[in-house]
């Protein structure tokens, strides 16, 4: 005789570079397993994949988790995270140069936390005279190659180069193109050009959390958590 199937509960959430609304369940014991197993690895890629694998576990609908953005995967694991174990969670803020050092504990609320946009961000831009392109967000796996290769410029430019989704000019659409058509495309571009590519980076939507805390002192001190380790650190 078969044994019963434990029925979770359904939430749905929107992913944030898409809009795609999507349904989640609640971490169980499998997906507790792989966390811990990721906690206890001090290799940050085993952290990654783990993260991945959990948010392909507790989406319901088939998504493509190597597809999505950076802040895509951070967003989406936070919520999880919330549904699952818990909305507050309880952190630590160390004041820089205090002496002593003053450490500040506080709670934030995860269902608070949401993504922060940008109002000059652009995914579509004018490059050089009537030659525009179309960007695409990087995923977690390319930005941990920047990670893994150092913050080189040659490194960072082949994770603008993979980004370039389109490229337009007044008579049509390019949307096939080989690395290496793309590499000379890029390559070809006058330096203010590029410009305009780091902007899309450096604008880019990013989960972002910010509370006033107080000192012993009474001061406010401004606190801005960012990224994964800010929320759970």
């Amino acid at each position: 005789m078969a044994l019963p199937k434990i029925k979770h509960p359904i939430y749905a959430i929107t992913i944030p570079s898409t809009q795609q609304q999507v349904n989640i369940r609640p971490f169980t014991v499998q997906e507790e397993k792989i966390l811990l197993m990721a906690r206890s690895s001090e290799n940050s890629d085993d952290i990654v994949n783990s993260l991945k694998q959990i948010i392909k576990n507790c989406v319901v609908e088939k998504i493509d988790v190597d597809k999505l953005s950076t802040f895509d995967v951070e967003y989406l694991f936070i919520k999880l995270r919330a549904k699952s174990v818990g909305e507050v969670v309880d952190l630590e803020y160390s004041i820089p140069n205090s002496d002593p050092q003053e450490i500040i504990k506080f709670k934030i609320n995860l269902d608070e936390v949401e993504i922060k946009n940008n109002i000059n961000h652009k995914k579509k831009f004018t490059l050089h005279e009537d030659i525009g392109v179309s960007m695409r967000y990087p995923t977690i796996n390319e930005i941990r190659s920047i990670d893994n290769m150092g913050t080189s410029d040659q490194s960072v430019l082949d994770v603008l180069i993979k980004c370039i989704d389109q490229i337009y000019d007044d008579d049509r659409v390019y949307d096939d193109f080989t690395n290496e058509e793309l590499i000379n495309f890029v390559n070809s571009l006058p330096l203010e050009s590029m410009k305009n590519i780091r902007d899309f980076f450096e604008t880019m939507p990013v989960v972002e959390h910010s509370i006033t805390l107080k000192s012993k002192e009474g001061k406010d001190v401004e606190v801005t958590l960012r990224g994964l380790n800010n929320f759970f650190t």
